[in-house]
């Protein structure tokens, strides 16, 4: 209940003067009945002189059927903003509007900021639309396939744009590829999932491809040590910021020499390797993350090596999926379970098998991170 004394009315001007939206508020014949100072300053005219006028009065000649239009149909909902064309005491003025009616008034509010915000968005709409698509023709469209070994994947980003990234391919060796089958196959992590992690990403598949342009030598015995340590020499030469942190899985599969050889950069989420038998081994050798706030010579990446075996399986998982919670509990544990029930299946089931386990966890809670699942398994 109000207070006797108060007015209302005043209250409401006064608090209307005060914002920086323009308002005007007009009877239905379209008569000006009140506007507010951030109107008045924007066309010029004092309170008294818009009192004077209808609404149409102060749009231009050239717009009258434009605004005619406007008033006309004009509901209970807030329309679409407009450009009109108004009559300013010191020429002509573009101002976006809306409007809408309530208890036979005409309410017609604008803000040119809005305005230039909205352009603002959707220019930045565009550019994470062909960024979207950019960071998307950056992973593999498909994964190589021989009868000695398969791969499969489930990608899914936390927002629009997301900051993991991974990629499988066969190593080229020219001349000698009837010698040689390695395939490298690895994952990355950028801290963060945005427009900026997302390019951040994209670096570092590129840079791990450059290597085998710029680096390997036909025929020779790969190293993940060495291309790590390659990455990191072409990471800290761009001088990226120092809040930035990058978590790399690599690893090399040679089926000549029967071994997988891997070098983790960072990766808390260990690997999880199955052997047909059953055993359970984590890749827990993780080294540090890399980042320009850490000095380079703290960095003492190694390789570890495993021997192949028949029908062997590989997860390679970034955080994502592992800590992602629903009803307070940790996705983690679930999943390395199911690795052990479905290790058999051929890769795409079993990506198919941990999606759908994964969304029936989840229910109706949102993906906190980034999603990345690459299966790898041994004929």
């Amino acid at each position: 209940m109000i207070e006797e004394g108060f007015d209302i009315f005043e209250i409401n001007e006064t608090i209307a003067c005060m914002i920086d939206d323009h308002f005007l508020v007009c009877s239905l014949d379209g008569r000006i009945i009140f506007s507010n100072r951030a109107m008045q300053s924007y066309l010029g005219y004092t309170d008294i002189e818009l009192k004077q006028k209808k609404f149409l009065d102060i749009i231009t000649d050239f717009q009258i059927n434009k605004g005619e239009s406007f008033i006309k149909d004009i509901t209970e909902k807030p329309s679409e903003s407009e450009e009109l064309s108004f009559n300013g005491k010191s020429g002509q003025i573009k101002l976006h509007v809306k409007a809408f009616k309530k208890n036979n008034y005409i309410y017609i509010y604008g803000n040119e900021k809005y305005a230039e915000y909205d352009k603002i968005r959707k220019k930045l709409d565009i550019e994470i639309s062909n960024a979207i698509k950019i960071h998307k023709q950056s992973l593999p469209e498909s994964l190589p396939s021989s009868e000695n070994i398969s791969f499969a994947s489930l990608y899914i980003p936390a927002q629009e744009l997301g900051g993991d990234l991974f990629d499988v391919f066969k190593v080229d060796n020219g001349l000698l590829n009837d010698y040689f089958e390695q395939y490298v196959c690895f994952a990355a992590d950028v801290s963060g999932h945005g427009l900026d992690s997302a390019m951040l990403a994209i670096f570092v598949k590129d840079t791990i491809r450059s290597y085998f342009k710029l680096k390997h030598i036909p025929g020779q015995v790969l190293s993940p040590k060495e291309i790590m340590e390659f990455f990191v020499e072409q990471y800290m030469n761009e001088g990226y910021p120092v809040e930035y942190l990058v978590c790399i899985f690599l690893s090399v599969f040679d089926l000549r020499t029967n071994e997988l050889t891997y070098c983790n950069a960072g990766f808390h989420m260990c690997p999880v390797l199955i052997r047909n038998n059953g055993d359970v081994t984590e890749l827990n050798k993780a080294s540090l993350p890399v980042s320009a706030a850490i000095d380079t010579d703290l960095y003492k990446y190694t390789d570890q090596s495993l021997p192949l075996s028949p029908e062997m399986t590989l997860f390679i998982m970034s955080d994502g999926m592992p800590e992602q919670r629903s009803n307070n509990e940790f996705y983690e544990a679930r999943l390395k379970k199911l690795f052990t029930e479905i290790y058999k299946l051929k890769p795409d089931d079993i990506v198919k098998e941990v999606h759908k386990d994964f969304n029936d966890f989840l229910k109706f809670e949102k993906i906190s991170d980034d999603i990345t699942l690459v299966v790898v398994k041994l004929a």
